[in-house]
């Protein structure tokens, strides 16, 4: 068998982690209550059966429907093309067939039409984003869209449909084995994953598939994902039939679309920007600052540059930040949380009982606590829920009586090199243990709420800082931003680069959904919260790491058995060291994740095998905790060589024995030392063992001020330097690059014995009795072969 090309494999990673994301997020309900629920038109159970019934009686009588089901779409004999595409047809009759219905009835729901199904197999949507674009056996169609988003609607071409106009995904088999089953589920969340990726206007999106003559309807939102049993659509055609009559009457709305987002081209035909109503206030995008991964039962953080549009929709003011994302329901919102903060702060300045030795230096003489605070936070304009006909948009709670569902299973051997090849980072030659949590709670099935948040500030975020100095600046800053939340008694919860901005030389923490009062009960290892390359070792492991043990007996003398985690304490909670300890994550993940922009293709040659290594060891971004990473945090205390001393070789042979980015990693040994204080404490105990937790006291500034002081150290040796950083990823293309244009540029040379000793001349016949070769002097396909092998070992010809 052939090996997938690299585009087929990546489509099938993104599949295989689709499926892997969604697991525990996904529920199964009956047929009849998936579509009283996720496709109810008509809002009477009553107009309903009798609009089905009158279709089903007319198809009938058409031949359309027959004793055996549907006429056209038998699949004995026939390919998935030839078999299914009969379905486009059987949707135009029922829309008919409605509208024959509602000229007595004048139901406002079916007084315009929305969309249209056409079966096309081959046919690849035209995307506006990178990776956007999909291919799948039908789809629903929108008839209209408001392509320049001024309000005017245009026919769209069914030959060249845009994947915005992509409604509903389907994906066909005419046998139901196991196999065929995975590929349709792996197929269908594919195509949704890139159609919520690819347009914001999106915020559910509805699918189906069958399976010989078995049928499942899908609904894919923000909250959860829903599937119904599959049911015989032949011997069931009223379920089918009541399917197509919301897909094809639905109002964009209950389709998935946003009516507050409008699709606008600017200039070019596809710089596509968004305009975007909040209240009475118009936004239009200018770029993109975080977009989103490719989950889709997530928050779905997106945030961009905008300009606020007058009644003309001419820009007026300065560049703001808006962020959309999708939050639980009972989740505080980011601008309480903020006031939270900033009056607790205000409440100590005028108790006045934390000394200045107890707290970050001032950045103005006299300054108080809470006017220190606001440097290192955004400034919010305004913040509000989403309005969709005049109610709040949200990602509704599946229907009672649902059960988890479980995708089908593939063979051990395929979900294995499926896996692999899925989480490898680069040329690694061994693979990350993963040590499982303990006692994870399942996914909840709650709603979320759609909100919109407006800044002031335009920041870049630690992901697009590539200035060794600036990097440094910020992180450091990041520790005593962290200090003031831990003063107001907040912890973050999800501190990683995306969360982490940084605006005119000031870092700002931004993102504080997940924030809460440390004190408050609740916020445990269970569910995880936050990005997991860059979360606290103990946090992710579910438990303390760092008690006091009793000592060891040497299994051999001067060896000790590796640390084991001591015995489990009846509670578990997150505290301020989890979140400074994502700072030294961030920090570490910079400097195995970029080589200095300066290196020459010999020189990533020379360090990329053992930066990838560690790269790959250290952020596979699983959500269970690493071996590696159990066994540093623990050890680098009490023996920083074993535990860092590879990383710290690695990164002192790319940037010298003399510079202090490496030596900056002591700060772990300082940070696994303040654990080490603070578990050896007492804790408070109160009733319940969900708000136990160690005393606030417990904590010391003089924490803080220890790693600040590891990571300005970095940052003042690097201040005056205009170094900058490249990610590994370009600086591996950018070598191969290099490589290629040296060894193409080679090749064009003219080549002779003298200056190039692998080019084999032709062999004439006066040169050799025994030669192959023609009449005419040309070389034999026998030594022609010969020189090509070579041209190919040497990289020469593609």
């Amino acid at each position: 068998m052939s090996q997938p090309g690299a585009a087929a494999r990546k489509l099938e990673e993104q599949r295989l982690y689709l499926k892997e994301s969604t697991t525990g997020h996904t529920v199964q309900v009956p047929a009849e209550t998936f579509l009283a629920h996720y496709t109810n038109l008509l809002h009477s159970q009553r107009d309903t059966d009798n609009l089905v019934a009158h279709v089903e009686k007319k198809l009938k009588a058409d031949d359309s429907l027959g004793r055996n089901g549907w006429s056209a779409t038998n699949v004995i004999g026939r390919n998935e093309d030839s078999a299914f595409k009969g379905l486009a047809g059987i949707a135009e009759e029922i829309h008919s067939h409605c509208v024959d219905w509602n000229k007595t009835k004048q139901h406002p729901k079916l007084r315009h039409r929305t969309t249209r199904l056409i079966c096309r197999p081959n046919h690849t949507t035209a995307s506006e984003v990178r990776g956007g674009s999909m291919k799948t056996d039908a789809r629903f169609i929108l008839l209209k869209e408001d392509s320049k988003g001024n309000g005017t609607l245009t026919d769209i071409d069914p030959n060249h449909v845009p994947t915005s106009a992509a409604v509903c995904p389907a994906e066909f088999k005419t046998r139901s084995t196991t196999e065929l089953r995975i590929d349709n589920e792996s197929k269908v969340l594919g195509a949704v994953g890139h159609i919520l990726y690819a347009d914001p206007c999106r915020r559910s999106v509805i699918a189906f598939t069958i399976e010989d003559h078995l049928m499942r309807f899908w609904y894919f939102s923000r909250s959860h994902i829903a599937v119904s049993a599959a049911f015989d659509y032949h011997a069931n055609p009223g379920l089918f039939i009541r399917f197509v009559i919301f897909m094809t009457f639905a109002p964009l709305e209950d389709l998935g679309y946003d009516p507050t987002v409008k699709r606008v081209r600017v200039g070019e035909e596809l710089n596509i920007q968004y305009r975007f109503t909040i209240r009475d206030k118009v936004y239009q995008t200018t770029g993109v600052i975080y977009e989103m991964n490719l989950d889709i039962v997530t928050r779905a953080t997106r945030v961009w540059e905008v300009v606020e549009l007058d009644s003309n929709f001419q820009p007026i003011g300065t560049h703001k930040v808006l962020k959309d994302v999708w939050l639980y329901f009972d989740a505080t919102p980011e601008s309480h949380i903020y006031n939270a903060i900033f009056a607790a702060l205000r409440q100590l300045d005028e108790d006045g009982t934390v000394a200045d030795s107890e707290r970050p230096p001032p950045l103005q003489p006299g300054s108080s606590l809470e006017e220190d605070a606001k440097h290192y936070f955004m400034t919010i304009v305004s913040d509000s829920v989403v309005s969709i006909n005049g109610q709040p948009d949200e990602a509704k709670e599946p229907p009672e009586g649902y059960v988890e569902f479980c995708y089908t299973e593939a063979e051990e051997k395929f979900a294995m090199e499926a896996t692999i090849a899925g989480t490898s980072r680069g040329e690694v030659d061994d693979y990350t243990p993963q040590l499982k949590r303990v006692d994870r709670a399942p996914y909840p099935h709650k709603k979320r709420t759609h909100r919109r948040i407006v800044f002031d500030e335009v920041c870049r975020t630690l992901y697009k800082v590539l200035s060794y100095a600036d990097f440094t600046k910020g992180v450091a800053q990041l520790v005593y931003g962290l200090e003031y939340m831990r003063l107001a008694g907040f912890v973050h919860r999800d501190i990683s680069p995306g969360n982490c901005l940084i605006f005119n030389g000031q870092t700002k923490i931004s993102d504080l959904e997940y924030a809460r009062p440390y004190a408050a009960p609740g916020h445990g290892a269970a569910p995880l919260t936050g990005t997991p390359g860059f979360m606290a070792v103990e946090y992710q492991f579910g438990g303390h790491l760092f008690r006091p043990q009793p000592p060891t007996t040497d299994f051999f003398p001067g060896e000790s058995p590796p640390p084991t985690p001591p015995t489990p304490l009846p509670w578990f909670k997150f505290n301020f060291l989890h979140d400074l300890e994502s700072v030294l994550w961030i920090y570490l993940w910079f400097l195995l994740d970029t080589l200095p922009r300066t290196f020459t293709p010999v020189q990533i040659e020379q360090h990329k095998t053992a930066i990838l290594r560690l790269n790959h060891m250290l952020f596979n971004f699983s959500l269970d905790v690493s071996a590696q990473r159990l066994v540093l945090m623990q050890n680098c205390a009490t023996d920083m060589q074993s535990a860092y001393g590879e990383i710290v070789d690695a990164l002192t042979k790319v940037y010298g024995v003399d510079s202090k980015l490496p030596k900056a990693l002591q700060s772990f040994k300082t940070l696994s030392t303040c654990y080490r204080i603070v578990e050896a404490s007492q804790p408070l105990l109160v009733e319940s063992p969900q708000a136990t937790h160690w005393d606030r006291k417990a904590f010391l500034h003089k924490f803080y001020k220890a790693i600040h002081i590891y990571l300005m150290d970095a940052h003042d040796q690097m201040k005056d330097k205009s170094d900058e950083a490249r990610p590994l990823s370009d600086s591996l293309r950018e070598a191969q690059h290099r490589a290629q244009q040296a060894r193409q540029a080679a090749h064009k040379r003219p080549r002779t014995l003298e200056d190039n000793e692998d080019y084999v001349p032709p062999v004439r016949p006066d040169e050799d009795e025994d030669s192959d070769s023609t009449s005419n002097g040309t070389s034999s396909p026998t030594e022609e072969t010969q020189v090509c092998k070579k041209k190919r070992q040497r990289g020469g010809w593609a």
